[in-house]
Order: C-alpha cells, then structure tokens, then sequence
C-alpha cells in the first residue's frame, strides 16, 4: 500500500528545494486536471514503504481565493492523503503558521517540518522543538532542505502520522470569545454529525446559472474548482468545528452547503453578531472574517512565545534586514533597481555579449560555407543551395548568433532570482502598480514577461481579482520577451556600437512607461476600481546555487534551441519561398515581384511616416507575429546575408539611426506572437478583450514609433 504525502508551504519556505532533496531525479511534472497548473509528483522509499510525494503549489492561506490556494485547499480536503508535510519558514515562523492552524482545523495528519533552523541559530535563537510540538499538537522537526539535514527524523514523523496519526484540532489554543463562538455555532449545527458529508449537489440546485458557472467549491464530488477533477478524490467529510469556524469567518459556500435550517441561521446569526460586537469593543469596524483571522494570529503568538520563541523585534538584525534597509529604501529602491537593470544591459549588449556572439556567428559561417561548398561538389541545383544555404542556414543562423547574449541576460535574471531579490522588485513596484489599481502581485507576471509573454499571461492566474487579472493580462505584452532581444542586438550592434546597453535599457523602460500609460487609460475606463491590496513575504537572502541557476539557463537554452529548429526553421523556408516565386509559382530574379513583395508592396505605405516604407522591412515585421525572432531570419534570408555581420552592414544602407530606432520601438510595442494571443484570449476567456488587446498594443506601437520619428527629424534636420 503507498502512502499519499501532500507538501504544503509558504511561497520562498524552501518547499520546492525540500521536494528536490527528498525525491531525487524520480519526479514526474504535469498539470492539475483542468488547469495550467504546475503539478509535480514523485515516488520514493520511506521506511521502506512506497510513498508518492504530491508538491501543492506555494499558499500563504487556505482561503479560497485564487487558483492556487483553491487546489491547496482541494487537494487535502478531497483528495484526503496520508499525511501532510507543512514546511514552515523558521525566519518567519509567525506568518508560515497561520497555514498550519488552517492544515490542523481540517484535522488531517500534519507533519511540520521547520525549515532554515540553521539560519535561525545563525541569527542567536534556540528553538524548543519538543516543546513547540506539544503546543501545536502535532511533530515539529527541524530541517535544513538546502543541506538536507534532518531528514531521518522527517521520515520517521511522517511514517507515524501516516500509520498512527495524532490530530489535534487548535481551537483551545484560540481566544475565550473565539472558542465561545465556534462552541455555539458548533451546537446550533446539532444534526450535523462530527464527520458527515454535505450534500453539495442537492446545494447546487437551488443556484441560479450564473452562480454555478463562477463556482469554485473546493470539495464535492460534482463541484470544483475551474473544471478541476482529481481521481483520487473522496467525499468530504469536515470536522463540524471546521465548518462551525468557516461560518464564523462568513464562509457564504460553507454555509450554504449545510443546508441549515430557518432557526439555526437564526441562531448562528446571534451568535456571530455577539462575537463581532464584542470585538468591535476591542477595535471598532473590525469584521467577522478579521475577528477571525486575529484570533489564528493571536494563538500562534501566543504559543511562540509559550515555546520560548523571542519576539521578532527581540531577535537579533539578520543579515537579510540589513541589506533590506538599504535595497527596500523608499528613495533608493527603485534607482537601485534600473541601475541592476542597465548593469544586466551592458554586460549583455556590451563586450562580454558581442565577443560571444561573434564568436559564435564566426562558426556559424564556417558551417554556412561548408555546406554550400559541400553542395556544389555533389552538384545539387542551385535552388536547393538557395533553399539550404540562402533559406535555412541564413535564417536560423542569424538568430542561433544571439543565443549567448540571451543566457547573459537570463543568467543575470536568474542570479536575482535565485537570491531572493526579485520579491523586492514586487515590493518597490508595488507603489507604481498601485496608480493603475493593481498591486505589487500583477509585477510577478510582468517580470516574467521579460521571458516569455505567453508563460507570463498564463501566471498571471495567480492575481487573485478578476479584473485585476485581466487587466494584468492585457499589460504584460508591453514588458520586452526575451524572443526580441536578437533583433535589439541587430540593430544596436548596427547603429549604436557604442551605446548597446543604454539603447536597449531605453527600450525596456519605454515598454514599462507605455504599460503604466496604457494602465491609466485602462483605470479611467474599462477597469475603474480602487486600490487592491498586497501581502507578500519577502525571504531572506540567499546565496544563489550553481544547480538552480544551471536549470533555469538550461530551460532557456532548450526554449531558444527548439523554436529555432522549428518555428524558426519553418519560417526561414517559408520566407525563401515566399521571396523567390511569384504568384504563378515561377523563381523570379527580384525578389520585388515575388509573393512577398507583392505582400509587402501593399503594406508598405502604413509604415512609410514611421521610416521604414519599404517592402522588406514591412513583411519581416509581419513575419514577426509569428515568432518575434522571425524579424532577423526573414531579413536575413531577404536580404541574402550570410552572417549577421553582413546583415547590419546591409541595413546600414537601408536605415537611418533614427529610422532603426523608430523600428526597434515598434517591434518592442507591437502585437505580440500568435502563441501569446492564443494564450490571452484563453485566460482572459472573451474575443473582445483579445482584440481590445492587440489593437492597444498596435495602435501604440504605431504612434509611438511615429512620434519617435517625426520628432527626431525636427531635431536631425
């Protein structure tokens, strides 16, 4: 028989290094059904008995309210697995939990593994684990996922709780006004035995259609959340006390679920209007739900200090709280952040990038040149050469010349990452974000962007509001996708020799400054709302490992290396094509009366007050909704340059600076790839608001590049 071991935490608890550690290279990655969710599993041996090790994605809660806590919650409500391992940060103990009092109210085995006890010695505190278990009333054990310490003893709670579980629901641990209240509710619900299950689908009935469409139930066997469906899912059975304290905190689907008779909602009625009026004794206008949400804080201090555990203000200044001081500053955050950025910039597009691009493209051309010669000594005709060398060779080459200036700049990216510096980045951007009615939480999906617009839209599942969603959605596409940068390095490298990063840098702040324009316009019409709050737990600096960072390159590396042998690929072939036939399918000499060209013939005027009228700078940027890295290839192949050395050398006589800049602008604003469309109007589920999205971003780009252009003539004469 195998055991089920659900691993919940914090976001930044070390749940994902502890996963690693535990499971090796025996771990399968897929999605929750229903939703692109990362899922990851993993079977190993415990005690010498199979295990399956279910990693649950990163909550600060079990409050249902966005996806991620909604299959959290699900997974250990429904699903029911043997044990559940909590690892808790022990740098932030009092905010990790408040998740395992909500883990303990649902009364399934819990197993605390207390995680970074090494960090916390270093910073002078003892912890009292034997002391701290027997408050909590569950095994607390402490680790170091990193170092893989402790892991015996892990092992050997799970595999106890797992065969003898030791459950202690923490209401006792909860204040006189709290338990009194859960206590009345708890006996007001009467018929309602401690372990019975809700009839759900007799609840759902009486809901009209709409109510059923947006439900996001977490348990119920014909109820879940976002089409999510588990096989392994069992009827729910909740604690009566569980569903007594989510009736406290105003849980409407809890409420409705137990099918509560006139007189008990009379009843309970009473008894949350006594508990909310005594705590507003305390602090007037407080709610039912934050009574609630105190009083978890309230025991969990409580049994802190009972532990002997000091207060945070009594613990010694960590290292991590003194870089903060200086990084998190009100006034020098955000300078010290674009000056990370333009130092990313300049190794990227400076020295360091061009050397290895040009190394690289210096083989590129040998293999060029290899195989036309190769070609020519078995005489293949000259439209296969053509296809090969002028096509495939050209196109794909000019874009795998770039790929050592990308890892540069990932590899920057993912050092930030890795340290723990990117959550700041949310944290000093929040202030900004606020403006637009977003929050600090919408910037994680817009630094993603930076990779991958089509993997940032998807993460921006994880803002919890609708609207904000959406509306997050709608702006990532302004932040620069890493598919851009080889046209960036093209043209830097071909106009702005000396100031590469500082050109680049400049594209990446307009982009940012377009999104906050556009955010605005967006505030004052479509998506007027106030402020939305941000809670997000900063972790402590960390020194990056080589493994971690190694991944991320290598997953970067594997993206490029596949759309160029495919996309990419396809494209160059498409484009040779498409330039050297004509409409009746005959090889033409000029490619100005090939398909393209008649193509571009009729686009070309749109562009002509941006500077770049011409016909093969118009279908390259077509090329571009494809794939953004399309842009070189197809203008590699157009303009039958070997190298990309050849290539800037071409443009020179086919751009001014000012034009090539007005170019690089609209290729930085204009509409995104078809892979991120698609995504787009999968999330944000309307073919309006898609459209509404690539018309911003076009219609941006286009007067945006226009006043880049005619502007700068008044200056350049």
């Amino acid at each position: 028989m195998s055991i089920t071991i659900a691993l919940a935490g914090n976001p930044n608890s070390g749940k994902t290094t502890l996963f690693n550690a535990l499971t090796g290279s025996n771990q399968y990655v897929g999605n929750w059904p229903g939703v692109t969710v990362e899922r990851k599993e993993a079977r190993f041996q415990i005690e010498g008995e199979e295990a399956t090790l279910v990693d649950l994605p990163g909550v600060y809660s079990l409050s249902p309210y966005s996806l991620e806590e909604n299959i959290t919650r699900h997974f250990i409500a429904q699903h029911a697995p043997d044990v559940v391992i909590n690892i808790v940060d022990a740098t932030n103990i009092e905010r990790n939990l408040y998740l395992t009092l909500q883990l303990m109210e649902l009364e399934r085995p819990v197993v605390v593994a207390l995680n970074l006890i090494d960090e916390l010695e270093r910073q002078g505190v003892k912890v009292d684990c034997r002391r701290l278990s027997a408050l909590l009333g569950v095994p607390v054990v402490p680790i170091s996922a990193k170092k893989k310490q402790g892991f015996d003893g892990l092992f050997a709670a799970v595999y106890q709780q797992a065969h003898s579980p030791v459950v202690s629901y923490p209401a006792r641990r909860y204040d006189e006004a709290t338990r009194a209240a859960i206590n009345e509710i708890v006996a007001a619900l009467g018929g309602l035995s401690s372990h019975s299950a809700f009839d759900l689908d007799e609840h759902r009935a009486h809901r009209d259609e709409e109510e059923r469409d947006d439900d996001h139930t977490p348990f119920a066997e014909h109820r879940h959340i976002g089409g999510y469906h588990d096989e392994g899912d069992r009827d729910f059975a909740p604690p009566t006390t569980w569903v007594a304290l989510k009736i406290l905190e105003g849980d409407e689907e809890i409420a409705g679920a137990a099918q509560l008779s006139p007189a008990q909602k009379r009843r309970i009625r009473k008894a949350i209007d006594a508990y909310v009026a005594h705590g507003r004794t305390i602090h007037p206008g407080i709610d039912q739900l934050t009574l609630v949400v105190d009083a978890r804080y309230e025991a969990i201090e409580r049994t802190l200090r009972e532990a002997g555990f000091p207060r945070r203000e009594e613990r010694e200044v960590s290292l991590s709280d003194r870089i903060d001081r200086v990084l998190t500053h009100k006034v020098l955050a955000f300078p010290i952040f674009l000056l990370l950025m333009a130092l990313m910039f300049f190794l990227t597009f400076g020295s360091v990038g061009s050397t290895l691009s040009g190394l690289t493209e210096e083989m590129m051309a040998l293999l060029s040149d290899g195989a036309g010669a190769a070609l020519r000594a078995v005489g293949s005709p000259a439209w296969i050469r053509s296809l090969i060398v002028d096509g495939v060779m050209a196109g794909v080459g000019g874009v795998l010349v770039f790929l050592p200036q990308i890892l540069i700049i990932f590899l920057f990216m993912s050092v930030l990452e890795d340290s723990g510096y990117m959550s700041r980045a949310a944290f000093i951007t929040d202030r900004l974000l606020r403006k637009l009615g977003l929050s600090g939480r919408s910037f994680i999906p817009m630094l993603m962007g930076f990779g991958c617009t089509t993997t940032a839209v998807i993460a921006a599942r994880g803002v919890e509001n609708e609207r904000d969603r959406k509306m997050t959605i709608l702006l990532t596409p302004f932040m620069s996708c890493g598919a851009k940068l080889p046209v960036y390095a093209l043209f830097t490298a071909a106009f702005f020799p000396g100031n590469r990063g500082l050109c680049v840098l400049s594209l990446y702040v307009l982009g940012m400054m377009m999104m906050i324009a556009v955010g605005l316009l967006l505030r004052k019409t479509a998506f007027r709302r106030g402020d939305t709050p941000f809670v997000m737990e900063l972790p402590n600096y960390r020194m990056p490992t080589v493994k971690n960072v190694s991944r991320r390159l290598w997953d970067r590396a594997k993206d490029f290396l596949t759309r160029a042998g495919t996309i990419i690929f396809a494209m160059s072939v498409v484009v040779w094509f498409l330039q050297s036939f004509s409409p009746d399918f005959k090889m033409v000499a000029d490619s100005a009366q090939s398909i393209f060209g008649r193509i571009g013939a009729a686009i070309a005027p749109i562009f002509r007050p941006l500077g770049f009228g011409e016909w093969e700078k118009s279908v390259a940027l077509l090329s571009g909704t494809i794939a953004k890295e399309a842009v070189v290839s197809t203008m590699q192949v157009l303009y039958s340059a070997e190298t990309t050395q050849r290539l800037g050398a071409v443009l020179a006589t086919k751009f001014t600076p000012l034009s090539a800049y007005a170019f690089l602008v609209f290729t930085l604003l204009y509409v995104p790839c078809v892979s991120a469309i698609a995504a787009i109007r999968r999330e944000i589920g309307s073919w309006r608001l898609t459209l509404l999205s690539i018309g911003l971003q076009t219609g941006t780009a286009y007067i945006v590049a226009l006043i880049v252009y005619q502007v700068g003539r008044l200056f350049a004469g």
